[in-house]
């Protein structure tokens, strides 16, 4: 069943927008062949929804949640041709009562899911007891004229953008090892480990490059040391910086900010909106506005199922307002 589910996945994957998350081939990638399925709605036996999920383990307990590396997955629709506003609506009632009714049916302990930023009708989860926390990301929508873009940059951050477009050379590479190496140094200075293994990196990027969806770039310094760098994946629609930012030694050329430019150049070239991916932290929040970036909510739905599950958030919850 597994196996022919997604099967008809990938067909409904030729014929509909399906955020680079949610594709097959990322899905094997980050979660491992075995580890990830998709529950479809089939309408006179066309694939009219369908929903990707990983399912994980923690303490004994089974969880649908997000997966390793991916910002979003959820529920994507196909909508009836020249469906308005009322329509699409019912059918999205439809389908999330149904989905709902299958979740319940897998008997897991935990649903959480994070969704795109174009699923903007959480209410059919509302009316069956899912609960919704709003995240935000940060999106330059139209990249079709860089002048304007330019323009709406802070002041502050265009001086930013000269001084480290000044102070390195910026280029694209292709050593994985190399990238995941300089990235660790990032967490190790805030004594943190990467949260994510050389083996998973390696199969991701292998992954993006065999459907031509990615980039890692380096700024270097005179000296050939690498200040900055940035991994991008890309769809149809959107290129999402992934992962990135300043080497903590050379945070003062300022080469991360031109770093993001050359980005939303790249963007500009592909035609594709560019997105932040994040944050909701305050600092990360202002300094995406900065660049003109408009904030867009998403939603992450959830639901607890186990009753111990349910008492332990509880006593946390009151354990952390007595901070």
């Amino acid at each position: 069943m597994m196996k022919e589910n997604k099967e008809k996945y990938v067909e409904f994957c030729k014929t509909t927008y399906v955020p680079i998350y949610s594709k097959p081939w990322w899905m094997d990638a980050v979660c491992g062949e075995e580890n990830w399925n998709v529950w479809l709605y089939e309408k006179n036996e066309v694939v009219v929804a369908a929903m990707p999920y990983y399912m994980e383990k923690r303490n004994n307990y089974n969880y649908i949640t997000k997966a390793p590396l991916t910002q979003n997955n959820g529920i994507i629709f196909q909508y009836p041709e020249g469906a308005k506003d009322l329509a699409k609506a019912k059918f999205e009632e439809e389908v999330i009562n149904s989905a709902c009714c299958f979740i319940e049916g897998l008997g897991v302990d935990v649903y959480e899911q994070q969704y795109q930023t174009e699923f903007t009708n959480w209410l059919p989860f509302f009316w069956n007891q899912y609960q919704e926390i709003t995240r935000y990301t940060y999106q330059i929508g139209n990249t079709s004229d860089l002048d304007a873009i330019w323009e709406s940059f802070a002041g502050n951050r265009r001086k930013k953008i000269k001084k480290g477009l000044k102070n390195a050379v910026y280029e694209e590479i292709r050593d994985v090892k190399l990238f995941y190496e300089e990235h660790e140094k990032i967490f190790r200075k805030q004594n943190l480990r990467c949260p994510f293994s050389y083996d998973l990196w390696l199969r991701l990027v292998k992954g993006c490059q065999e459907h031509g969806s990615c980039q890692m770039m380096v700024a270097k310094t005179e000296e050939g040391k690498i200040a900055s760098l940035s991994f991008l994946v890309w769809d149809e629609k959107k290129l999402y910086r992934l992962l990135g930012g300043g080497i903590p030694e050379y945070q003062n050329l300022d080469t991360y900010s031109a770093m993001t430019w050359m980005e939303i150049q790249l963007a500009h070239e592909k035609g594709l909106i560019y997105d932040f991916e994040g944050s909701v932290i305050k600092r990360i929040s202002k300094s995406n506005a900065e660049y003109g970036a408009v904030p867009k909510p998403y939603f992450r739905i959830r639901k607890v199922f186990n009753p111990e599950i349910m008492r332990m958030e509880t006593e946390k919850r009151i354990e952390d307002q007595r901070k």
